[in-house]
């Protein structure tokens, strides 16, 4: 078990995590409907991610827009509650010198089963409405192609 410096630093740092995150979300807000596109999963493969749009819905949520957090990710206050569980696990588990004794396995895996069911909707809905022609157009392939051409 650690003591001292390491310990008190160690608590700090994932007690502040949470916060750090949601602060930079809040300042992202004014350029989250204007930014470039920075997930390599869209534009590798022109596929949205499991978590396309989760930044753009904190953002939305630190400023009090719900119905804009929503639409960009629905999942967005489970997966805010998943990280600031694992958050708080890591500052007992560091102050008491043990984990709780929460079963941090299982929620894990429930978290990883709502995400992807998620994903597999997300990307069923994406090829019913012309995904696929996104697809072909936002690739890597086909934007160096017509960079080249």
């Amino acid at each position: 078990m650690r003591s001292g410096r390491n310990k008190v630093l160690t608590i700090t740092i994932w007690a502040s995590t949470l916060p750090a995150l949601l602060a930079a979300c809040f300042f992202y807000y004014p350029f989250a409907f204007t930014g470039p596109v920075i997930c390599p999963m869209p534009l590798m493969l022109g596929l949205p991610c499991p978590g396309c749009g989760l930044t753009r819905a904190l953002a939305c949520a630190t400023h009090g827009h719900w119905a804009e957090s929503f639409a960009f990710h629905p999942l967005w206050p489970l997966l805010l509650a998943y990280f600031g569980l694992i958050c708080a696990w890591k500052v007992v588990e560091e102050a008491r010198g043990r984990p709780p004794r929460l079963d941090g396995s299982r929620v894990s895996f429930y978290a990883a089963v709502a995400l992807s069911t998620f994903y597999v909707l997300r990307l069923a809905f994406f090829f019913a409405h012309g995904g696929l022609g996104v697809m072909w157009h936002d690739n890597a392939v086909a934007r160096l192609l017509r960079l080249l051409s």
